[in-house]
């Protein structure tokens, strides 16, 4: 035997020979799944390469040293493959990014663009595949030629085993940074990306979805029923934190808690209230308050997708499944029927979520004897479709409020399916404790004022008669303090403003808010002032109160604009009845609209308002059609008279809403 050949025997061949098979096996095996992670062309000719040159060198089986080393350094070398095969999976798991996903192939082919992993790819499948076709020159010997050159052999499997070390480590390292880092670092920041992408493609579509952001308990609109003064209606907030303990301990057996209770004894002002506390606590999913009289926050019509787009952004949980919800849903139309909103924005959404693993999420609805929008049809199906959701497994609790007419809302919260899921309170049943928050409400804004504080500190009898008179009625005590403030530092004025109140009495067929208004009006118009041309002008402006649809209102210049009234009639007649309208003293551009739903009532009711006051509606609201056509037949005239410099302009102006513009918007 030749000194330099190694004694190899059958059994280290042997044992061999099973190695390099199953190398060769593990490879074919894993060789679909790398290419299938990397997605990068020439990997699986690459890989190809390794399992040529594993075939081809079998068969100089009596270099068993080399040929170790050699399969050595190739598992080496595939294992990096697989270690950055699974970086990617990594980084990029299937839940997260579907295989074959339009994300997943971006983020794989952004960055391996950026880290130039594919030049990397096709040089290393070069190097290999040259290796390869050396190693031919071992496949072709026969048996004697390789005993003769098996020393050679040995030399060159080993150079192979060098250059495919070399071909590896260029692959893998490139200015001292580790191609497994550089990719992890690159799909990390592409998901960053991405993630930015979608979380801006999902804002649009939660954008797009129709909402009334009036309905907000936080909005400008509803700053008048956020007045709530720490201390009062603590036995309410017992009765609801009872309530919402029992849901959060998963003990509470009603989904549903409705608040009945007459006009104007607080319960907006509880509800407001009430959603404040839950936002605080992170249990706030949504709310929406009516609003008597103003438009989108007097009908059902966008209930559902308000509530949506509000759960889509106060709980993580659900901004997704809303934004695939609404993706769909608004393919088909922007506004759709009350029961396919609700079906697509909120069941869908709901559904995926359990109350066995996600705390409750509170929704508040306020006011609902104030939708008046087709309500006596779609409030039923609004209150049917809400119980629905708020059924556990579902996570979803209510809290509705509502006077106890009109008829149709209490016969929902009553009928035989419904009533054992319901929670009902009624603000009479802590009636012993309301005159007690009345009393404490006039003392806090008489206090306010040193004047008003002198006043009523030397009459003890003067709160304890306003709350007497208020009869349990929050607005009547906030509209008589308003009344009787008007100037806080006039004591005579404020000493004849409540006189005037204890004067009156309550007829038996009118209620103490028809008499509190018309007491009030008739002292600021008493009738000695109300010549012809006043009583035009006041009954004019009472009718914009009832007929303005705007949730924030109308400014006195806009109106003027608008009707033609100029602001020096509508701002004095303003002024008078800051009382129970939201206006701002002599601010021409103040926005002023009516403070609580009862007013509107009011004067809308021939009986209860009396000729001198009263307002017909359905006129005012075709006046003020009217007067808005007009403006817009006036601004298409001077639209189709001007050149195309004036055009464009009114283009910028109409997209800036230019508030010289306002009255044209707002018609």
């Amino acid at each position: 035997m030749h000194p330099d050949h190694p004694k190899t025997s059958s059994t280290t061949i042997d044992a061999l020979d099973t190695a390099l098979d199953c190398t060769v096996e593990a490879l074919e095996s894993a060789k679909d799944t790398i290419v299938d992670a990397l997605s990068v062309p020439g990997t699986g000719i690459a890989l190809d390469a390794v399992i040529g040159i594993l075939k081809k060198v079998q068969a100089a089986k009596a270099n068993r040293d080399a040929l170790k080393l050699l399969r050595e350094e190739i598992a080496s070398l595939v294992n990096m493959l697989e270690r950055l095969s699974k970086a990617v999976d990594t980084e990029l798991p299937e839940d997260e990014y579907p295989a074959h996903s339009v994300e997943r192939g971006r983020a794989k082919e952004d960055v391996f663009r950026s880290t130039g992993l594919a030049k990397r790819v096709e040089t290393l499948a070069s190097r290999l595949e040259a290796i390869c076709a050396d190693a031919d020159k071992l496949l072709k010997r026969n048996c004697f030629s390789r005993f003769l050159h098996s020393t050679g052999d040995a030399r060159a499997i080993t150079d192979m085993k060098d250059r495919i070390a070399a071909a590896r480590q260029a692959f893998q390292m490139e200015n001292g940074v580790m191609i497994e880092d550089k990719i992890t670092e690159g799909l990390r920041g592409i998901k960053r990306v991405i993630a930015a992408q979608n979380a801006a493609e999902e804002e649009r579509v939660l954008n797009s979805i129709p909402r009334a952001d009036g309905a907000l308990y936080r909005s400008a609109t509803n700053a008048m029923k956020a007045r709530f003064l720490e201390g009062t209606r603590e036995q309410i907030f017992g009765w609801l934190e009872e309530w919402v303990a029992g849901h959060a301990a998963r003990t509470g057996t009603h989904p549903i808690c409705v608040l009945v209770g007459e006009a104007g004894t607080g319960k907006s002002t509880i509800a407001s209230e009430f959603s404040k506390r839950l936002e605080e606590q992170g249990r706030l999913g949504a709310s929406f308050f009516f609003t008597r009289g103003t438009q989108d926050l007097n009908s059902p019509a966008k209930v559902f997708s308000t509530i949506a787009s509000q759960l889509a952004r106060s709980q993580s949980s659900l901004r997704v499944p809303v934004a695939d919800a609404a993706r769909e849903h608004l393919r088909r139309g922007a506004l759709q029927q009350l029961e396919q909103e609700f079906e697509d924005l909120v069941r869908r959404p709901l559904s995926t979520l359990s109350s066995s693993d996600h705390a409750p999420i509170f929704v508040i609805v306020d006011a609902l004897d104030e939708c008046t929008e087709e309500g006596p049809t779609l409030v039923p199906t609004l209150l049917r479709l809400l119980l629905s959701a708020a059924v556990p497994p579902s996570p979803l609790r209510v809290f509705l409020t509502s006077r106890p007419e009109p008829h149709y809302i209490h016969k929902s919260f009553t009928a035989p399916d419904v009533q054992p899921h319901v929670f009902t309170m009624s603000i009479q049943d802590s009636r012993r404790t309301v005159d007690d928050d009345i009393e404490r409400l006039f003392v806090d804004a008489l206090s306010k004022h040193e004047t008003s504080r002198r006043w009523y500190e030397a009459d003890s009898s003067i709160v304890k008669r306003l709350t007497w008179k208020s009869e349990g009625l929050f607005i009547y005590a906030r509209t008589a303090i308003d009344f009787i403030l008007h100037d806080p530092d006039d004591r005579l004025a404020m000493r004849e403003r409540y006189a005037i109140l204890l004067s009156t009495e309550v007829a038996a067929s009118r209620a103490p808010l028809d008499l509190l208004y018309r007491t009030i009006l008739n002292n600021v118009f008493p009738p000695e002032h109300r010549y012809e041309q006043m009583q035009h002008r006041l009954k004019r402006i009472l009718g914009y109160l009832v007929a303005l649809q705007g949730d924030k209102g109308i400014s006195p210049r806009t109106l003027e604009k608008l009707t033609g009234i100029p602001t020096a009639e509508s701002v004095p007649i303003l002024n008078k009845l800051r009382s129970v309208v939201i206006f701002e003293h002599n601010d021409l551009d103040s926005q002023f609209r009516i403070i609580h739903a009862t007013f509107r009532e009011f004067l809308g009711g021939p009986a209860r308002a009396g000729n001198d006051f009263y307002v017909n509606a359905e006129e005012a609201h075709g006046r003020l059609a009217e007067e808005c056509m007009s403006v817009m037949q006036s601004f298409a005239e001077e639209w189709q008279g001007s050149g195309a410099d004036a055009q464009a302009r009114l283009i910028l102006q109409f997209l800036t809403a230019d508030p010289t513009l306002s009255h044209f918007l707002y018609a």
